[in-house]
């Protein structure tokens, strides 16, 4: 199995991405994205990614911020909902919001989570203000989040897409998250 190269996506003028939902996100210049509003997810339309690493930097602007970066998202058009049924989100939510059961500290919804399929098993985010350094590695049925040089958490046997796209979330209007140097190698067989 070879490792090809790191290729950078666009984040100076968004060429080749795309928003689905409400919100949406803004180039500040230098390389960095923001998201306002939603919820939605503005995906890369150009390619489609089945075993790859994928890096990039994010940092949130307030402490109760939510977003995530999903990976192995079906095409879609204006609704995201396929990408959040059928795809996987890496949550960034330093809070742990579970909205379903009305708490925080969640483990299956912290930074560095799976979204509900995989719990982060420490939590290494920085905060507010700071950049983070996410690594995102899919393999077949496996996938691992490392968050600042640490293993946070790994999903075996994932059964949803194989392949997809890879997206950015804006949550809600008030969570902005911003986004650098987005990387992604792909492994070929």
């Amino acid at each position: 199995m070879s490792l090809y190269h790191f290729h950078a996506l666009p984040t100076d003028t968004l060429a080749g991405w795309r928003m689905a939902g409400q919100g949406g996100f803004r180039v500040l210049g230098g390389g960095v994205i923001e998201s306002h509003g939603g919820p939605g997810l503005l995906w890369y339309a150009q390619e489609i990614y089945e075993n790859f690493v994928l890096k990039l930097e994010w940092r949130t602007m307030i402490g109760d911020a939510n977003s995530g970066v999903f990976i192995r998202c079906p095409p879609f058009a204006d609704d995201p909902q396929p990408a959040i049924d059928r795809g996987y989100e890496i949550q960034i939510d330093d809070y742990g919001v579970d909205p379903e059961h009305h708490t925080t500290f969640s483990p299956l919804h912290i930074t560095g989570a799976i979204y509900k399929l995989a719990p982060a098993r420490i939590v290494t985010s920085f905060g507010a203000a700071l950049w983070n350094e996410l690594e995102i590695t899919a393999r077949g049925g496996t996938i691992e989040v490392v968050l600042n040089g640490e293993t946070v958490s790994r999903l075996t046997n994932a059964s949803r897409e194989p392949r997809g796209h890879v997206a950015l979330q804006a949550h809600h209007e008030g969570a902005e998250v911003q986004f650098r140097d987005l990387r992604i190698r792909r492994y070929e067989d």
